[in-house]
């Protein structure tokens, strides 16, 4: 909350008097020591937690997209009568779920 004599871009502080040397994670609202390059809560104490949870998302999103571009060209390939909607949206997902599983694993290892 804002008091009245600053300025009107100041940043906004808690009305709780936190201490200056935290800041609020966004995520969990935990008190996080402003020299944290994460939060230890969301991330683990090490941030592989948090990276693997970004693996895992940016893996997933790029398989789906790689599922989609291979359903596509193999049901224009086999033709409409044997790509049914079914066995498309299998290996679309089946390709969705492997770029997940392989996100999650490539950013554990860095």
């Amino acid at each position: 909350m804002r008091t009245p004599q600053a300025p009107a871009n100041a940043p906004e502080t808690l009305a709780t008097g936190a201490d200056p040397e935290t800041i609020v994670c966004p995520s969990c609202e935990q008190a996080v020591p402003r020299s944290a390059l994460y939060c230890p809560y969301c991330c683990g104490e090490d941030g592989r937690r948090g990276a693997t949870k970004r693996g895992f998302f940016i893996g997933g999103v790029f398989g789906l997209l790689a599922g989609g571009l291979f359903s596509a060209v193999w049901s224009s390939l086999v033709g409409p009568e044997q790509a049914t909607g079914q066995l498309v949206l299998a290996i679309t997902l089946a390709c969705g779920a492997a770029g997940a599983i392989g996100g999650a694993i490539l950013s554990r290892r860095r």
